[in-house]
């Protein structure tokens, strides 16, 4: 069995990343990938602008005329920029461009009016409640890189710097089947000795929510011609994705007949819930997941491998964040491999604490409802005491 570290990184090293390329319109970018450096079409503020409602001077000028000065005209959003008259102050809203000769913004909370005439604040200084031009970003500034996922607050930044239409890599195309006799579909009747089937279902949304294009091929028998089947579809896609299987019984076909189709690159990794995981190739382009039946094996290994394997495919980088928390109770066990443990992640008094769940079975979900993150035991490890730091991986709205 190869170590978690280890496995992960072959798994990576052997990702074929994708080529092809295409145009969306912004609207359309969220959750894609970056296939070229994106820059910014304009300066970011694209003009100087007041920061405040207040009032508009050159500080020099209100200096000599003794910081009482006439109000004479209004800059508000949407104006082009207009010249301050010398010895003026000039009303102006947040957001409304500076006009020429102005050097600062005296908020109205802090300025008198009496007559029409402005008594500014002596402290003022020159620069005070100014929004300077680009000093956000700007144009020709690259603000993504190639690989880059682009999440919704990307999307206003790129609209903010006048994107359109952005460059993104294509879509991956999955294929995803659930193996067993024993599976039968949700919404039928159950025979005796079978169980609805989840692991496909389930893939799929993660997928798609990773951006990926979904073909569920549905159940596969345990049968070396419907598996031969399955895996000689698999040339018109990027990523074949099985469940169940893929251990070591006389009924786990799917090794077997993979090797009629591609080169298994991997077999059985040192982790809890998770073992029987296989990774390889289908010719130059698919890569093949064949992942435990049971239903949290499944998804533990998704999180770990297929996850970051998308990312890589994309040019980017994987992101999983392992973050210390206290141990609400303790948690025994034989050491051997690494485990993870399906916890309920919650703040108190400001600190993360990691309760983990009880029944933690590979096919026990009764815990998922409380699920949102793992507890992270290392493989020399005994287990841990209430009270002592653990590592968790956040799974967010996973």
């Amino acid at each position: 069995m190869m170590p978690l570290e280890q496995a992960q990184t072959a798994i990576l090293q052997a990702i074929r990343p994708v080529s092809g390329a295409e145009t969306v319109a912004l609207a359309q970018a969220h959750g894609r990938y970056c296939a070229e450096d994106l820059q910014a079409h304009v300066d970011h503020p694209g003009f100087d602008n007041s920061s405040m409602d207040g009032y508009a001077v050159n500080v020099g000028d209100a200096r000599a005329h003794d910081w009482v000065l006439p109000v004479v005209g209004v800059s508000s959003c949407g104006d082009a920029p207009q010249m301050l008259a010398p010895g003026t102050a000039m009303r102006i809203y947040t957001g409304a461009p500076m006009p020429h000769g102005a050097n600062a913004v005296a908020i109205q909370e802090d300025v008198q009016l009496q007559d029409g005439r402005a008594r500014i604040p002596r402290t003022l200084e020159a620069g005070e409640n100014l929004r300077c031009r680009g000093e956000d970003f700007r144009a020709g500034e690259v603000l993504y890189g190639a690989g880059r996922k682009l999440r919704a607050t990307d999307i206003a930044l790129l609209a903010t710097a006048g994107a359109e239409r952005l460059r993104v890599y294509r879509r991956p195309r999955v294929l995803v089947a659930s193996t067993g006799n024993e599976l039968v579909i949700p919404g039928h009747a159950l025979a005796p000795g079978q169980i609805y089937e989840s692991n496909g279902l389930t893939l799929a949304v993660h997928l798609r929510a990773a951006g990926a294009e979904v073909t569920d091929a549905g159940i596969v028998r345990d049968d070396v011609e419907a598996l031969r089947a399955l895996l000689a579809r698999g040339k018109d896609y990027d990523f074949v994705i099985t469940t169940g299987g893929a251990s070591v019984g006389e009924r786990d076909l799917v090794k077997q007949v993979f090797a009629e189709f591609g080169t298994l690159q991997l077999w059985k990794v040192r982790i809890k819930p998770g073992k029987p995981l296989a990774f390889g190739h289908i010719g130059e382009r698919t890569h093949f997941f064949a992942l435990p039946g049971n239903p949290v094996s499944t998804l533990v290994t998704y999180k770990l491998f297929i996850e970051p394997a998308l990312a890589v495919w994309h040019h980017g980088e994987p992101q999983q964040w392992l973050l210390a928390a206290t141990a609400v109770n303790s948690f025994r066990r034989q050491p051997g491999r690494t485990e993870f443990l399906r916890a309920r992640l919650h703040a108190e008094q400001g600190r993360l604490k990691a309760e983990a769940l009880h029944g933690q079975g590979s096919h026990m979900v009764g815990p998922l409802r409380d699920t949102n993150g793992f507890i992270r035991v290392e493989a020399e490890s005994a287990g841990f005491a209430a009270g002592e730091l653990v590592n968790v991986l956040p799974l967010g709205s996973w």
